[in-house]
């Protein structure tokens, strides 16, 4: 438990009430009791802040809280991580090595490693400080993984893959796995070898069960600061530059390259062989199918500019309420 006092320290906010009250939880502003701080700067929830049994608010205008006790603040977000973090319940990192593993005797392990039962560490791999591997992981031969990394449970990294610093990867993704590269000659189907492996840079977390494919002719690539969602795949000789967002659930197709600070709606099919230029910003369920220039929205299937989907949108529309006026017209007529 924290105090008001305590937790504005943290958010670097200003108080407005009673800086002693005593604050046990953060929780929705719905389900709220005394003792809970609420998060309330989105419209929706400044309407509820006098009805809510929470003690206290983080906002950003001393007006919004209506002689209610709070935080204001002038980033929310912020606020939010770092008063979820004050909060956070993580397990703390116990860093020791179970006796339970498979490690290899040519493998290098740096300072403060710590490997949960199960795990298989193969040759030559190097694991960097502070690093955790968790339970039933499988790091092959050649792999590096950098400092201050985790690799949550059930994680297999294949041949010769990179994995830098500060990077977490969540349980069940696996990285390094053949693309899906074949050639058809009479009907027979012929395996592309694919002998580059993947790099992924350091800040980069992916989700569960995320698949990362290995390059046939180049690396596959993720810079640094890119966050993948749950079940994103990713294929052969793909670049991701940095900073990066993909949602769940998207699909980005072998030799694609995804310019740096691109936000991907989830569900969203992208490429193959495309740029989809710096900035880009995709919507939800869209679908990529030539290169686009970046610096704006897009949306649909084919992705096009938000501006031109919506008025393609609005000309179907039309096209519609008159088929359906003409439909009703020549019924009159064939009744009179």
């Amino acid at each position: 438990m924290f105090t008001l006092k305590q937790i504005a320290s943290e958010v670097k906010g200003v108080i407005v009430g009673d800086s002693s009250i005593i604050i046990t939880s953060v929780d929705d502003i719905e389900e709220a009791l005394a003792g809970s701080i609420s998060f309330a700067f989105l419209p929706k929830y400044k309407k509820r802040i006098i009805s809510s049994e929470a003690s206290a608010f983080i906002v950003t205008s001393k007006e919004d809280l209506q002689q209610r006790p709070g935080v204001v603040v002038k980033n929310p977000y912020l606020a939010m991580i770092a008063i979820l973090e004050l909060f956070s319940k993580k397990t703390p990192k116990e860093n020791i090595i179970h006796n339970q593993t498979a490690i290899a005797d040519s493998a290098s392990l740096g300072k403060n490693v710590g490997i949960a039962a199960f795990a298989v560490i193969g040759k030559d791999v190097i694991v960097g400080d502070n690093t955790i591997i968790g339970s039933g992981v499988k790091i092959n031969s050649g792999a590096i993984i950098g400092s201050n990394s985790t690799l949550k449970d059930n994680v297999i990294v294949y041949e010769d893959v990179v994995i830098g610093d500060n990077t977490l990867i969540h349980s069940g993704s696996v990285i390094g796995s053949d693309g899906f590269g074949f050639t058809t000659i009479n009907k027979v189907h012929h395996k592309i070898p694919h002998i580059k492996s993947v790099v992924i840079g350091d800040f980069v977390e992916l989700g569960a069960t995320c698949t990362i494919d290995r390059g046939s002719v180049k690396n596959t690539v993720i810079e640094d600061y890119c966050k993948l969602d749950n079940q994103v795949h990713i294929a052969h000789n793909v670049k991701i530059e940095q900073g990066c967002l993909l949602a769940g659930g998207v699909f980005v197709g072998g030799s694609t390259v995804i310019k740096a600070h691109s936000m991907i709606g989830g569900k969203s099919d992208i490429g193959p062989h495309i740029v989809l230029g710096k900035e880009s910003i995709l919507a939800a369920r869209s679908c990529v199918l030539k290169s686009l220039n970046g610096g704006e929205m897009y949306a649909g299937n084919p992705a096009r500019p938000i501006k031109e989907k919506q008025k393609r949108d609005a000309v179907f529309t039309r096209l519609e309420l008159l088929e359906k006026r003409l439909k009703k017209n020549d019924k009159k007529t064939k009744n009179n």
